[in-house]
């Protein structure tokens, strides 16, 4: 008979024994789920690719991914579609990660190590290796110390003869501590009567001549790629499915810059993975209004030369502030992603379709919306919006004292570019049938 000496020390030998290890049970889900930010020179505050690295970040670790933090995905389940990009960890790797934290954080086997995943240097982008192409702003920025900075067009002469289709795209901001946003577009040509000067800006030129359809032609060839903001810079499309880029056509590298204190430079970037085939399918991205809106249950009317409605500031103190937008579809329309989009008073926001029989379906609900994590919601399978359907966003906005990230809640808050400012642009991308690219329109 064993003595009850060695059956004390037994129960803990088998209870070890079943804790999971760091390198068999934990670091396959982090390196799977959370590298990709975790990792040296990305956003992430420390990195999560070592177990000499993770171990004295365990506890917080199993407290953030208990409660669902992390990784950040902040549309409702329960009121939204599937989306394929879905970041959010099973229940049974939470459920690892807390027991590991909870049984001591033990390493295990060194032999049991997975290799990390190959993510390229710099790229969110994981599985497809380097970029195919990288468009960078032609020069470095100089950014000053302090002041509020307009936002910044640069524009980079399409490298190429040939059109080539875009499978995947991501905006690279050069230094995200003083880069709002770094938005990339493809035009059909510079701003009527201008040229480039050697910093990428389109300068006046008295010498070029504009016609009376310029401005016009100039507004409409214009496509937007893709852009970084905090949680969200990259996009992906399925085969048949993508964006066009056409020879003699520029790229311009929208920047905006908020000052930190001390001078700054930047050098914000472009990478593009290509297709080898030629797409049936151009993928566009728009904000989902007709010029239609309702604040407090009042139609908003949009004001002459106005491109959006106009819409009055959020009062002081306002902790639930409403907007009502509304987008209509003439014909049968295939989206692909949603992507509401707000500044430090964003609160939370919802997609509906309507169907032309009145039938309402709840396509994306976010409770919490997160101004630090920003994210493209692609659809599971890409959605045929029918004729008729009207796609219905609504915002909601904090500028109360129960906002912690409200800078000042006693003032009104205006609708403009500053972070300190708002935006309700509730994104989405749709698409449309490929055209044979053309050349620029003022070459």
């Amino acid at each position: 008979m064993r003595s009850i000496f060695a059956l004390a020390v037994l129960v803990p030998a088998v209870a070890a024994a079943e804790t999971p290890t760091f390198t068999a049970d934990v670091a396959p889900i982090l390196f799977e789920s959370c590298v990709v930010c975790h990792r040296e020179g990305e956003v992430a505050p420390m990195a999560l690719t070592s177990y000499r690295a993770v171990r004295p970040w365990a506890r917080a670790i199993k407290d953030k991914v208990v409660s669902r933090e992390m990784p950040p995905w902040h549309a409702d389940p329960a009121g939204s579609l599937a989306f394929k990009n879905d970041r959010r960890l099973s229940q049974a790797d939470i459920d690892t990660i807390a027991a590991w934290a909870d049984g001591g954080a033990p390493r295990g086997n060194p032999a049991d190590l997975p290799a990390l995943p190959p993510i390229p240097a710099g790229w969110q982008i994981r599985d497809l290796g380097e970029p195919d192409a990288v468009i960078r702003m032609p020069v470095a920025e100089q950014i000053p110390a302090f002041g509020e900075l307009p936002m910044t067009n640069y524009y980079i002469p399409v490298p190429w003869d040939e059109p080539k289709y875009a499978r995947a795209l991501e905006s690279k901001p050069g230094n995200r501590e003083v880069t709002h946003h770094t938005v990339a577009y493809i035009r059909s040509g510079l701003p009527p009567g201008t040229r480039l000067n050697e910093k990428g800006l389109a300068v006046r030129d008295p010498s070029i001549e504009v016609d009376d359809n310029a401005s016009f032609e100039f507004a409409q060839r214009s496509v937007k790629l893709t852009g970084y903001a905090p949680g969200k810079g990259y996009k992906r499309y399925p085969e048949g499915a993508g964006r066009v880029l056409p020879p003699g056509w520029y790229f311009v590298l929208n920047q905006h810059y908020q000052p930190t204190g001390r001078p700054e430079t930047d050098r914000s970037e472009l990478g593009l993975w290509f297709h080898d085939e030629p797409v049936d399918t151009d993928v566009h991205e728009i904000v989902a209004s007709d010029g239609i809106a309702i604040v407090g249950g009042v139609e908003v009317v949009t004001g002459a030369g106005q491109r959006r409605p106009v819409i009055p500031n959020i009062p002081p103190f306002a902790d639930d502030w409403k907007i009502v937008t509304m987008k209509v579809f003439p014909e049968d329309t295939t989206v692909f992603s949603l992507s509401p989009h707000a500044h430090l008073r964003g609160k939370r926001f919802t997609y509906t379709l309507v169907h032309p029989d009145g039938r309402e379906q709840t396509l994306l609900t976010v409770p919490s919306y997160d101004f630090n994590w920003q994210t493209f919601y692609e659809l599971t399978e890409p959605m045929v919006f029918p004729a008729g359907s009207k796609l219905v966003t609504v915002g909601y906005y904090d500028n109360s004292v129960r906002n912690r990230y409200n800078p000042s809640p006693d003032r009104e808050v205006y609708w403009a570019e500053q972070s300190w400012d708002e935006m309700f642009n509730p994104f989405f991308e749709f698409g449309v049938e490929a055209e044979s690219p053309k050349g620029s329109t003022n070459d």
